[in-house]
């Protein structure tokens, strides 16, 4: 019983470092809303895409395109 406890207590302590980590590694960034993001459908596929204007280019739009195992972004001219 006590060896299942442990066990217990250590995947916990894992999976709680884990989310610290995270928090400490991005304590002060500035959270930025996407001004557009929608989802297509593709032959079952459900592709997440998240649009932006970078704070330090305003003339250029990024997409970040997201799927169930690849992801990617890109960025183009707003003024072309």
């Amino acid at each position: 019983m006590k060896l299942i406890t442990l066990i217990i207590a250590f995947t916990l302590s894992i999976s709680a470092q884990a989310g610290l980590w995270e928090k400490m590694t991005t304590m002060g960034a500035q959270t930025v809303k996407p001004s557009s993001e929608y989802l297509i459908e593709t032959a079952g596929w459900n592709i997440r895409v998240y649009e932006w204007i970078p704070a330090d280019n305003p003339n250029v739009r990024c997409m970040f395109a997201a799927g169930s195992q690849k992801g990617g972004v890109a960025c183009y001219s707003i003024n072309d």
